[in-house]
């Protein structure tokens, strides 16, 4: 508040009392005068939440859009609830031109405003009345310009073959860049939408278009139906020269009368690619429907594939939008994309009611979201692709989320956002992935009816309106009747780290059994996390084997060390994560451990996998040799396929620490370990193979091609690359099956060279498919030499690439350790260019890239670069701290094992 207000604001307070100390009634005028709220002028501009007195309750927008224009025009009706009169009014705008801005009131008074942006970073504005506007409601109307955005931000401009197409992207804090608004999840507001575009263009808004009648010569005036309440980050709008392919309507059902009229959108000449995605959309929605016990919300639904975009896809309430590599398909689709589309396409489907239904009050809490759309992705494809193995997901999803859970640095599930610029740090591999992973271990825990019981609860509380972690637990327990899962939950969502449970089985008599668990938090080699300061409430679940039979033990871990006596039993082996489902690692004491191996034959997919990470995961932290390691991956060969393809994971590592003239033994090693059961799935017909099987095959064929030895076959694929490409003639691209592309593109690279490169980069000029252009840049990137990368570098900044493949390709070269030092170069000397071309999301995420050194010397140097960089990279920090300490765990464990390993292949 200004000084001088602040004094008149107090003189009347002080007034206030005198009066009624004294009792006196008698001016009437004087009454008035003192008991008149002060408006409300707030100096500080908000660097997070914006202010609470004052409310949106309807928003009205008016746009006029051209995708061949540089920019766009609106204005926007803001209906809004002020608890007190107010002077100034802070909401939230980016890089728009404010034409005019008054506030409007119930009796039809106006009063002007002005309109100041960039008050604070992330896009704070204000506007200043000049006079109060009184408390009650009232219309803050606005009018703007604004160009497009060309980092696949708020509404954006994308380019395909020549042609222009507007899309929009406004999660998390990106709808103010196409509308002055309150920008927040917390206000949830119907949406009236009406978009004025040249005549001929397909336009796509949340709601269903009611109208499209001429406007001015050679425009339409598209008119589209109020939305339920929906928050800003959920506003969506296509526009430009979209196919469109109908679909059958979604049938009614006993939840919902009316049928859902469904379509999708794609760029020119690929909407029968949306076929298949179109095809299972009704199994997927009845499905959550019947999951959820509540319709699907949002009346129609869209599908729009576009050019480009920064994420997988996009929820929007009604108006999904997605990548092309994460909607499209067709015979060039690989099996492993294939289940990657559509978990994709399950989980856009499941935000419509946790995320868009229900929706987080602020963005520490959007884990709810991201985790549980991650975790019903699943869900949902196990109960319409039952052979799939679907329920493993999220097991593996969790192991993936644990490389940045073992940092120091690691965020909590549920981390405070105080400022505008900390918003992008929660959408991250903790919040989809170790998210979707607890929530999977507490499902099993409160058992699947219980915990759906309560998750339907939580809907039907919830419906519209905003909701926190604590009303998300509080659902939980009173669905599932377990009070106990709330401090359960809580210990893993309010702090970092893995628990890792040090867990020791003994027999102090024949029938009389002892487990003894001391937990800590899991820390790898070099890192200065303090172990043993965290303890978590761990539904901890392990299943026995021994003389009284097969049995699953549960018992809710509170204390550093707890003691289960098994009276009457003395088991064989103890499996510490019972059907691998527990967010946890573990080691066992050696007797238990030979137990678990002689009995590896008969524990679940999910425990060989667990078993696997337990192997890696000790070898990371110090606690397991080389040769233990590489004794317990052989012994694995035989178990799961995805207990397989995780314990090989750790081999490029190992590769790392050998000189050149060491290597040769290592690729004898993996080609006597893994050769026989590669020639084994290979030899056998797909139609005999399951899913899980045939995504085995493609990764050990892969794995034999680089670190084994099957010279032969890598000729043949040579040759079959440089036909696809086209190298020899026309590109071929039946050459390659799809699942082997990355492969080919490795070994063409690699032994082509210049030659293949040059054929390559021509290719890549006569296709506009998305996933094979990701595949190849990638593949170019991280494996050229360094002639190549820094030709590459060159290449994607001035030529006809994505902001996408931009950053693709730097991140590439700088993962490639032939050409790191090359690519860091490159990168530096044209820093501010490359920032420049990058999608607006991925600017603060470049700093991460220094996790690729794996040297302390290079890392720090970098960190130095980084920060006199940061004004063209704000909310860099987390992404620069992480990188440096993945740098730094890498040379750690390097120095530590190195000789380790070394020695055990010299022998």
């Amino acid at each position: 508040m200004h000084p001088s207000r602040f004094r008149a604001a107090l003189a009347g307070a002080v007034s206030l009392l005198v009066l009624n100390a004294c009792g006196n009634a008698a001016s009437q005028s004087g009454a008035d005068l003192v008991s008149e709220p002060q408006p409300v002028e707030i100096e500080v501009p908000p660097a997070g939440q914006l202010p609470t007195d004052v409310t949106p309750l309807a928003y009205r927008l008016d746009l006029k859009t051209d995708p061949d224009a540089e920019g766009f025009s609106g204005t926007v009706a803001i209906d809004v609830s002020l608890a007190a009169p107010h002077t100034r009014i802070w909401l939230h705008s980016v890089e728009q031109d404010i034409l005019g801005a008054k506030a409007v009131l119930d009796n039809g008074t106006e009063i002007p405003a002005t309109f100041t942006s960039n008050q604070a970073p992330g896009g704070v504005a204000r506007l200043d009345f000049n006079s109060p506007v009184p408390a009650g409601t009232a219309t803050l109307e606005i009018s703007y310009t604004a160009p497009y955005n060309l980092g696949l931000a708020g509404l954006y401009k994308a380019v395909q073959s020549d042609t222009d197409y507007l899309a929009t992207q406004m999660e998390p804090i990106d709808a103010r860049r196409m509308v002055p608004s309150f920008d927040e999840p917390r206000f949830k507001t119907p949406w009236s939408v009406t978009v004025t575009a040249p005549d001929g263009m397909q336009v796509v808004a949340n709601g269903a278009e009611i109208s499209a009648e001429p406007a001015e010569d050679g425009w339409t005036r598209h008119v589209f139906a109020e939305t339920r309440p929906i928050q800003s980050y959920l506003v969506a709008l296509a526009v430009g020269p979209y196919e469109t392919r109908p679909a059958p309507a979604i049938p009614a059902n006993t939840l919902r009368a009316a049928p859902v009229p469904l379509r999708g959108f794609s760029a020119r000449g690929k909407k029968e690619q949306l076929s298949e995605s179109l095809d299972i959309t009704d199994e997927m929605l009845l499905w959550q429907e019947a999951y959820f016990d509540y319709p699907y919300p949002y009346g129609k639904l869209d599908l729009i594939a576009a050019p480009e975009f920064a994420y997988g896809a996009m929820e929007n309430a009604g108006a999904i939008i997605y990548r092309e590599a994460a909607l499209l398909m067709n015979e060039q689709t690989s099996l492993s994309r294939r289940r990657g589309i559509l978990t994709t396409h399950a989980h856009e489907l499941g935000h419509q009611w946790f995320g868009n239904l229900v929706t987080p009050k602020w963005w520490n809490d959007i884990w709810l979201n991201e985790a549980f759309a991650t975790w019903i992705s699943y869900k949902t494809m196990d109960g319409v692709d039952p052979d799939g193995e679907w329920s493993l997901s999220p097991i593996l999803a969790g192991l993936s989320a644990m490389g940045a859970d073992s940092l120091q640095s690691a965020r909590q599930i549920r981390n405070p956002i105080n400022a505008n610029g900390d918003i992008l740090d929660a959408f991250d591999s903790i919040t989809y992935r170790k998210g979707g992973s607890v929530l999977n271990m507490f499902e099993t825990y409160l058992g699947e009816e219980a915990f759906r019981e309560g998750i339907r609860l939580h809907m039907r509380r919830f419906e519209d309106s905003v909701a926190d972690a604590d009303d998300f637990m509080q659902s939980l327990a009173d669905g599932s009747g377990q009070p106990d899962v709330v401090d359960a939950f809580t210990s893993y969502i309010s702090q970092p780290g893995i628990p890792s449970l040090d867990v020791a089985v003994s027999c102090p008599a024949p029938d009389a059994g002892l487990i003894t668990i001391t937990q800590q938090r899991y820390s790898p080699l070099g890192s200065d996390i303090e172990a043993d300061t965290q303890v978590w409430n761990v539904p901890f679940a392990a299943r026995l084997n021994g003389p009284v039979g097969d049995r699953t033990i549960r018992q809710m871990l509170t204390e550093p060390v707890t003691e289960i006596p098994l009276d009457g039993d003395c088991p064989d082996w103890v499996m510490p994560n019972a059907g691998g489902t527990g967010y946890w690692r573990f080691n066992t004491n050696s007797k238990n451990l030979s137990g678990l191996i002689s009995g590896f034959d008969s524990l679940s997919a999910g425990e060989q996998i667990m078993f696997a990470d337990a192997l890696i995961s000790g070898f990371r932290a110090g606690r397991i040799s080389t040769d233990d390691l590489l004794k317990g991956l052989a012994a694995t060969t035989d178990s799961h396929p995805r207990a397989v393809s995780e314990g090989f994971a750790i081999l490029p590592t190992l590769d790392r620490m050998l000189d050149t003239s060491e290597t040769a033994h290592l690729h004898a090693w993996v080609q006597r370990t893994y050769g026989p059961l590669a020639e084994y799935l290979e030899s056998r017909p797909a139609t005999a193979l399951s899913q899980q099987e045939m995504l085995l095959r493609d990764k050990l064929y892969g794995l034999l091609l680089e670190y084994g030895e099957r010279p032969a076959e890598r000729r043949a694929l040579l040759a079959r690359a440089r036909q696809y490409i086209g190298l020899a003639g026309e590109p071929d691209a039946m050459a390659i099956a799809p699942e082997d592309l990355a492969t080919a593109m490795k070994v063409g690279v690699e032994d082509g060279g210049q030659a293949f490169y040059e054929a390559a980069k021509t290719y890549l000029a006569t296709t506009t498919n998305q996933n094979e252009r990701s595949t190849i840049l990638r593949t170019l990137a991280n494996r050229g030499d360094a002639k190549i990368v820094t030709d590459l570098m060159h290449t994607v900044l001035k030529g006809d690439y994505s902001t996408d493949e931009v950053y693709a390709v730097v991140a590439s070269g700088m993962a490639n350790v032939e050409a790191q030092d090359t690519a860091w170069k490159e990168l530096t000397a044209n820093f501010e260019t490359v920032i420049n071309r990058l999608p607006e999301i991925r600017k603060p995420q470049i700093a991460g890239v220094t996790g690729y050194f794996c040297s302390v010397r290079k890392a720090t140097e970098a960190e130095a670069f980084l920060e006199e960089q940061a004004y063209l990279i704000p909310g860099y920090e987390r992404s620069l701290a992480q990188g440096i300490e993945t740098a730094t765990l890498c040379s750690a464990l390097r120095a530590q094992k190195a000789l380790d390993v070394k020695n055990f292949f010299q022998q």
